[in-house]
This record gives structure tokens, C-alpha cells and sequence, in this order.
């Protein structure tokens, strides 16, 4: 529906939809957007859950793709400094049912007259997303307001304001998209690129928009406003500080330390596992005795236990046991009575060896673990350290003992730790999801065959993980069943070798099997 107003056209329409019935006449391209076009087929990439299209296949729209560009390219600005646009938000309790009231201006890069994405006039845009009425405008070099009847602002007066204001909304109500879009401003790639495109339209491919074209800033008070680039400013000085590497070196033990016997326990890993730069402080903390108990958590197949190992071998700690607390954790962990020629002698383990003579212990999954059997812990790691054999010795722990503890949050089969035991711990740490960098040097560096392949396997293991985080499914991928994958394609190629390593992730799953083997499908896999 469309009436007039004194400044132009207003028209009523659910926008999102009616988009994809619109292209510019000069190209069909979406403008730096990973060489998609209108319409394109990105299914292999992402699939929304509330996707109804009649075929299940998601597709690309110029108009929307355009804004998502546009739109990061501003954001990245307020982290460097050039900035090219700006957007005002009002908190949520003061704006209308339709989500925050944003208002955005931004100046368009020279490229984008000359590419022909907007006419040649055209140099900037500003506009209001008000509840469900949005009013846009354009302007020339001059900063003057451009007239209603330019053909590009028929029938939809430009969609590139439109989508831009609503995706300054998006940002500020959905926390998730936020996420996501910080994301791609640090790892600008397809797939999420068409992950937030989808998601976008998905939210609100139902909603209907009042749009007229009016200068917003004759109808705009930005005194209770609060401005994007300004919240921004504290997070530039923050990622300003912390890209400063530490210039102080890891500190390790001194080889008196430890015996010779014990030196031969410190880690000695290859060249393909490295030290992030951000666990220097953690290391140094250790050694001095200021971090006695360190916690890693994070999703399978991080490398929690990989990254003890790594500290370990910085400050030279020999790790005198490692537990997988799934398996070998029972009542003996400290010792137990053994028959010994016409006796019964008590054996401490190697864990009791590690508290009386220093050195390093690894308890890994330890949220799998029977609470019973994590008891002793209470009274080790105190301030006065010390535990009690059955045997009823005493032994106190000794000055160079640490104790590190990896965990899986939230996976099925474990358990929240115990409160008292859970303040215990020095340090709790998060492990990131490994990079696609840190993934592919650990598979060529392992398996050397898979190089020229590499980047589609991670490809593979990305699109599978965005299905199961999709449907929250009870199923898990990591890093590590790509290593099993690629190890067994050296003897009966990719597609026979994932029956066997990639497939069963499924767990039985036979619509998810078949998705998987879908998402396989869809590449070469001959060298």
C-alpha cells in the first residue's frame, strides 16, 4: 500500500520478502560479497531452522547482502578509527513494541558511486527505524537532501538504508547476532556471511514496515540516545592493550628442582603445538607458586589437555600422572595395600609421589569423576596442603606440587563440581574452539597426505557443526575426528574413511547420517 506524504512516497510492505523480487540492472553481483549473486544457491553453507522454502535451500538477496557489507565495514571503522557512519540506539525499555529505535547515518565510500552499487549522486544515507516505521533519505556531495522522485528510490526507494538501520536494531536486541556479527568483523568468510544474511531474514521475513522518505533528523531528539561508536570506544582501547604481546619471558623452573628421574616427565612435544602468547602470565604464576591449581574448560577436542602438556613444557614441570577421570579415577587414586611376598604393603600411586616430591598431576574430565573419590582434593589443595593415605600417614604437599584439571561444561554424562572444590582452583581458564589455522597444522602436520585437502575438511567439520548447533542436537564433532578421518582416506579414500570416522557422530542418527554424508558429498576429493 502506498500514499503520498509531503516529502514523497510512503509505502507499507514486509520488506524482507519483497527484496528478493528486486536487483540492480547493471549487475547481478552481491558487491564484495564473496562472489555470490542474487539468488544464489547457499544451502551447503547454512540451512535456518525456520526455513520454509519448498525445496529446504536458502538463497541470497542483493539488497540484504549489500547492507550486511556496508553495514561491518562501519562497525570495523569504530575499531580503527576511520570511521564512515555512526548509529543511535534507545534502550529498550524506552522504545516501542516493534525493538529499539536506531537511528544511522553513514558516508558512502567512493567505491561504491563508482561500482555502481548507488547512483552517482548519492554520498550518503541516513536513517530512522522507529517500532515498525522506518524513514530514510539520501544526499548529495553537498550534504544536501536528494528529491523523493529519483528512479533508484522507486518502488523501494533504496533498500541498502533500510536494511542498514534494521541491522543496527538487530545488533543491539539480539545478543546471538551481535555474537555473530563480531565474528565476522574478525573472520570475514562465506559461511558465516551467509549465516547472518539467513538469520537476519529469517527473524523477520514476516514483518510488515511503514517506510516513507523524509529527513529523519527534523523529526529526531538524540538526547537520550546513547551512540554506537562511542560505547565502541572502550573496546578499541581494550583490544589496543591486549594485542600488546607480554614482553616478559616464561619463567621456568630450575632444573634443582626436580630430580633426574623427574626431568624425564617434562613434556616434549613437536613443533606443531605452540604456546599461546595470552598463557605467558599463567605460566610465570605457576612457577612462582602464585597459581597452584589451574582448571581448562572448553568444547571437545580444544586441546585442554594438549595446553597442560604445552605449560608444563615452558616452565619445565614434569607431570608425574595424567587421570582420565572417565576411567581410572576410583578409591585407590592415592595408594592402595598390595600383596607383596608374605605381606601387605601399602603402594602410594604416582599421584601421592607427585604431592610429597612436586611435580605435576592432570586429572582430565574431572567432572566425570564420583564426587567421593575427588574428596581428598579439599584438603590438598588448601592453603596448609596435605593428604591422608590409608595407611593413615599424613604427607603435606610439597612447595613445587601442581595440580591441573580439564572439563567439558554442559556435556552429557558429567556433572557441576563441587562448589568448595570448584573455589579451590587458582585459576579457571576457557579454551577457545580451536582456529582453522591451529586445526589445519595439526592435521598436516599428523598427516602430511591430507594438505591438498585440508581446507575441505574443515569446511566438512564446520558445516556439520552448524547443523548440530542449529538443531541442538546431543551429538558432538571435534578436531580430533578429523584425524581420524584423514589418517584412514591414506588407505580407502575420503568418502569409505568417513563412513567410519565421520559418520558415526550421527550416533545412530539416520537423518543426521544422511545430512552428513550430504554435506561430503558436495566436494572432490581426488588430489
Amino acid at each position: 500500500m502506498a500514499k503520498g506524504t509531503p516529502e514523497g512516497i510512503e509505502i507499507t510492505l514486509k520488506v524482507f520478502k519483497t527484496a528478493y523480487k528486486v536487483v540492480r540492472k547493471n549487475s547481478e553481483e552481491i558487491y564484495k560479497g564473496f562472489g555470490f549473486k542474487h539468488l544464489s544457491d547457499v544451502t551447503q553453507y547454512y540451512v535456518h531452522p525456520d526455513n520454509q522454502s519448498y525445496k529446504g535451500t536458502t538463497t541470497l538477496c542483493q539488497s540484504i547482502g549489500e547492507a550486511l557489507i556496508l553495514f561491518t565495514e562501519m562497525m570495523k571503522g569504530f575499531l580503527s578509527g576511520k570511521i564512515i557512519g555512526d548509529y543511535y540506539f534507545r534502550d529498550n525499555e524506552k522504545a516501542n513494541e516493534g525493538g529499539s529505535s536506531v537511528y544511522l547515518t553513514i558516508q558512502l565510500p567512493d567505491e561504491y558511486r563508482e561500482n555502481g552499487v548507488v547512483a552517482g549522486n548519492i554520498y550518503s544515507y541516513r536513517a530512522l527505524a522507529d517500532d515498525m516505521s522506518i524513514s530514510i533519505a539520501a544526499y548529495n556531495e553537498a550534504g544536501e537532501m536528494i528529491p523523493a522522485d529519483m528512479e533508484h528510490l522507486r518502488p523501494l526507494y533504496k533498500l541498502l538504508p533500510v536494511f542498514l538501520v534494521l541491522l543496527g536494531r538487530e545488533v543491539e536486541d539480539n545478543m546471538d547476532y551481535n555474537k555473530l556479527m563480531l565474528h565476522f568483523m574478525d573472520n570475514p568468510v562465506a559461511d558465516v556471511f551467509v549465516n547472518l544474511h539467513e538469520d537476519f531474514y529469517q527473524n523477520h521475513k514476516m514483518d510488515e514496515y511503514s517506510i516513507a522518505y523524509k529527513n529523519p533528523e527534523e523529526i529526531l531528539d538524540l538526547a537520550e540516545w546513547h551512540q554506537c561508536s562511542a560505547t565502541w570506544e572502550a573496546i578499541r582501547e581494550n583490544m589496543k592493550e591486549a594485542g600488546h604481546k607480554a614482553l616478559t619471558s616464561i619463567t621456568p623452573f630450575p632444573k634443582s628442582a626436580f630430580s633426574e628421574e623427574q626431568q624425564l616427565l617434562i613434556p616434549q612435544l613437536s613443533a606443531e603445538f605452540v604456546l599461546p602468547d595470552s598463557m605467558s602470565a599463567i605460566c610465570n604464576a605457576i612457577t612462582s607458586g602464585d597459581i597452584l591449581s589451574l582448571l581448562l574448560h572448553g568444547p571437545a577436542g580444544t586441546g585442554k589437555t594438549m595446553s597442560c602438556k604445552l605449560i608444563c613444557q615452558a616452565i619445565h614441570l614434569p607431570i608425574m600422572e595424567t587421570i582420565n577421570c572417565t576411567e581410572n579415577l576410583d578409591e585407590f587414586v592415592l595408594g592402595k595395600y598390595i600383596p607383596q611376598e608374605d605381606q601387605i604393603v601399602f603402594k602410594e600411586s604416582y599421584v601421592t609421589k607427585a604431592v610429597r616430591h612436586g611435580g605435576a598431576v592432570v586429572f582430565e574430565e574431572i567432572n566425570f569423576a564420583k564426587p567421593q573419590y575427588l574428596a581428598f582434593l579439599n584438603s590438598l589443595l588448601d592453603d596448609n596442603g596435605f593428604v591422608r593415605l590409608d595407611n593413615g600417614e599424613m604427607v603435606k604437599r610439597h612447595p613445587n606440587f601442581r595440580f591441573f584439571a580439564t572439563m567439558n561444561m554442559g556435556y552429557f554424562g558429567t556433572k557441576e563440581l563441587n562448589q568448595a572444590l570448584y573455589n579451590r582452583f587458582s585459576a579457571i581458564v576457557e579454551i577457545a574452539a580451536l582456529s582453522d589455522e591451529a586445526i589445519a597444522r595439526m592435521l598436516t602436520a599428523r598427516v602430511s597426505e591430507c594438505a591438498p585437502l585440508v581446507e575441505k575438511v574443515i569446511s566438512v567439520y564446520h558445516k556439520i557443526k552448524k547443523k548440530v548447533e542449529a538443531e541442538e542436537l546431543d551429538v558432538v564433532i571435534s578436531p580430533r575426528n578429523l584425524e581420524n578421518w584423514v589418517r584412514l582416506a591414506k588407505y580407502e579414500g575420503y568418502m569409505k574413511a568417513a563412513e567410519k570416522t565421520i559418520i558415526p557422530v550421527a550416533k545412530c542418527d539416520r537423518t543426521l547420517e544422511e545430512t552428513i554424508r550430504g554435506i561430503i558429498m558436495l566436494y572432490k576429493w581426488k588430489a
